[in-house]
């Protein structure tokens, strides 16, 4: 049975205590590292040696902190089963689950943790990146366009090629204004720390690339950069991440966060000397802000301004989330701003995830924002937290509703208590004139069910049961030192920009083995499959009694089994409810369902399979 998600929904929103502070800013230039032409890298054997652990976010030393919190939550707020008020129990929601249109495993020879991402331009042609490599695939098979490189290998130009480089951490990002792509990865840590970045010199990702780097201790403050996170806005190119100190315990670890603005442009056209910005000192009350997050255009790029999500993502229990914003482009009078905001539920750093069959958890890491896009009045964003009424890791997702003149926040939380959600994201589907319609799509686990990768739907107001996009054949225990195993760091989302609520996004499953397995897939928005109008050919179906005042039955046929979405829409090609997903089996099927809560007028019944592929469509009167 498919479980339903608890959504915990706290009415209250907050008002906004706002600190505007000035961030220091300092510009500085680096030159061209070098550029090649992909299609042209030979690499044999595209061989690699690396570390079954890639660093740690934030550092290695600052995860002994981390774990100590997770235990003491698991002692405050232990796992239970059911144990819901009934005010607060399970809610049937009559939203559609998101459409699943294609799926594929990508290139899944990963390192630990893989930290897969992936963008698609507008040609159908899809850049994943891991840990450690780069392939160029087709966006509708999948299928590996004869180049699967090592992020070494692509970079060399940057001449960072000693035995003790290696590269990690990768992002990749589609400009669809430019129609080209930003690549970025990080190299060594603690004195050889560089962070990698290349741009595309058109949306051919086989075509020239041009490299620059940029020093991870360029304050000379023996520290180095971890955990990127990216964003591009009309002119200018964003990244962040955080400055670790070199060797120390995770009480000294942390240093700042930190942001970089880059001309965009610039680094298309492959100038020979760069100019960028670095924005650091980000403080609220005399405390660095940590993790900070840029949000993303929704329905298109965005700026001149940017914006960032960031949270007290170590904390036992927190309600505090910061809106920073830099206000214009490199060479202007620029300047950022620190506002907080309080959420209506509060937040903490998520348990580990459970798994079937092992002892074994998969990493959660702590409640940082993972996903922001903004459109219109409103930013959207999502993390992990601690379920504290049945203990599972599950999804806060937020909106801040006028966010650039008197933002206030609300937060939902969105947890199944047999399940553990990790790493969310999400992108913009529709505006539905207050708000946005998202899909917010994650990698889940638990005790009885292989890690895999889900989706649910957020039509403005309610959200969908879980889609299962795709189910895992074994847990994951590679790593065999230590009961914790790496899960992956982030997952990837990103609107299919050509087609506006479609989604492609990105997240790990437990392949055979035990092993990593890496799966991309492209959803669609339920509320924007087009309906036939009056003109829809007779179907060979039968739907009876039609006219019909109660019950209807619908008698079809199929040719394989399959799950197929029944879904009721209007005669504009609204949905008006879901009324069942159910494995149907092959030959004669029959569905019956009660129309009396429908108002009189004309529908149609939409079967799908769930690949989003109309099966059967009948139209029928209500009297």
């Amino acid at each position: 049975m498919r479980p339903n998600l608890l959504l915990i929904f706290l009415l209250c929103v907050s008002g906004t205590v706002a600190f505007a502070q000035q961030g220091r800013v300092k510009t500085y230039t680096t030159p061209l590292a070098g550029s090649v032409i992909l299609g042209d890298i030979e690499d044999k054997y595209a061989a690699m040696v690396y570390n079954l652990e890639m660093p740690e976010p934030d550092a290695n030393a600052e995860q002994q902190k981390l774990k100590d919190i997770k235990n003491q939550i698991q002692q405050m707020y232990p796992y239970k089963r059911n144990a819901i008020p009934n005010d607060r129990g399970y809610r049937k929601t009559s939203v559609p689950m998101p459409l699943l249109i294609t799926g594929y495993v990508s290139d899944s020879i990963a390192g630990i943790p893989p930290d897969n991402d992936m963008a698609v331009n507008n040609s159908d042609t899809t850049v994943t990146v891991m840990n450690s490599y780069v392939a160029i695939q087709n966006s509708t098979t999948g299928k590996v366009l004869g180049f699967h490189k090592s992020l070494y290998i692509i970079s060399k130009s940057v001449a960072l090629d000693s035995s003790i480089d290696f590269r990690y951490d990768p992002k990749i990002i589609y400009d669809p204004e430019q129609d080209k792509f930003i690549l970025m990865m990080l190299n060594a840590t603690n004195a050889r720390n560089y962070i990698v970045v290349g741009f595309s010199n058109s949306n051919n990702p086989f075509g020239t690339w041009n490299f620059y780097k940029f020093y991870g201790n360029y304050a000379n403050d023996t520290t180095w950069f971890d955990f990127p996170s990216v964003a591009i806005t009309h002119n200018e190119f964003f990244f962040t991440g955080n400055k670790i100190h070199f060797d120390t315990t995770w009480q000294a670890g942390f240093r700042e966060s930190v942001i970089y603005q880059i001309k965009k442009q610039d680094g298309y056209a492959g100038k020979p000397v760069l100019t960028y910005q670095i924005w650091d000192s980000i403080k609220y009350n005399g405390k660095f802000v940590r993790n900070l997050y840029p949000v993303k255009g929704g329905a298109s790029i965005q700026g001149p301004d940017q914006y960032f999500l960031s949270n007290r993502n170590f904390d036992i229990r927190n309600d505090s989330v910061f809106l920073i914003r830099i206000t214009d482009t490199i060479g202007s009078l620029a300047s950022l701003s620190v506002n907080v905001l309080k959420s209506p539920i509060r937040y903490g750093v998520p348990p580990d995830g459970r798994q079937p069959d092992t002892a074994a958890v998969l990493a959660t890491n702590d409640a940082r924002i993972l996903g922001a896009f903004r459109e219109g009045t409103e930013i959207q964003f999502t993390s992990t937290t601690k379920d504290t009424v049945n203990g599972a890791a599950a999804i806060m997702h937020g909106v801040i509703a006028n966010y650039k003149t008197a933002p206030s926040l609300s937060a939902r939380l969105l947890s199944i208590d047999t399940l553990d959600f990790g790493y969310p994201n999400l992108s913009y589907t529709a505006s539905t004139g207050t708000t946005n319609q998202s899909i917010i799509s994650f990698d889940y686990t638990g005790p009885h069910t292989y890690p895999g990768l889900g989706a649910i739907f957020f039509d403005g107001a309610q959200y969908s049961d879980m889609l299962k996009i795709k189910g895992g054949d074994s847990s994951i225990n590679i790593f065999s030192i230590g009961h914790e195993q790496r899960w992956g760091d982030y997952s990837g989302s990103q609107p299919s920009w050509k087609s506006l609520g479609t989604v492609w996004v990105n997240g790990i499953y437990g392949r055979s083995a035990k092993n990593y397995g890496c799966y991309i897939a492209k959803l669609k928005s339920p509320t924007n499959v087009s309906v036939p109008t009056e003109k829809i050919p007779v179907s060979t179906n039968t739907l009876y009694p039609n006219p019909s005042s109660q019950f209807i039955k619908l008698e079809f046929n199929i040719e394989k089994e399959m799950g197929i979405t029944f879904i009721i829409y209007d005669m504009q090609g609204r949905v008006v409810d879901k009324v069942i997903h159910t494995y149907c089996r092959e030959g004669k099927n029959i569905i019956q369902f009660n129309t009396s809560s429908l108002s009189a007028g004309n529908y149609f019944l939409k079967g799908m399979d769930d690949h989003g592929t109309q099966v059967t469509i009948n139209k029928f009167l209500k009297k």
